[in-house]
């Protein structure tokens, strides 16, 4: 929360929807909460870096072509 810069409502609002989704679970009484990633968290996780990967390679060779073309005018 702190790291991120975050309120305590924000924080508890995108926990809340985490846990909706099934990307995390909540363990522990009201007190002491543990959240932990789900299997189905971590498979978005490798799809999210995955598809930010290639959206980087895309902007690359998009940078690439612009210069190629800029070049050639």
């Amino acid at each position: 929360m702190y790291l991120g810069n975050l309120s305590f409502d924000l924080t508890q609002k995108y926990l809340k929807q985490l846990t909706d989704l099934g990307l995390i679970e909540v363990n522990g009484n009201s007190d002491e909460k543990v959240y932990t990633i789900t299997a189905k968290g971590e498979r978005f996780l490798v799809d999210y870096y995955e598809l930010q990967k290639h959206g980087e390679i895309a902007d690359n060779k998009r940078r690439i072509l612009e210069g190629t073309l800029k070049a050639t005018a």
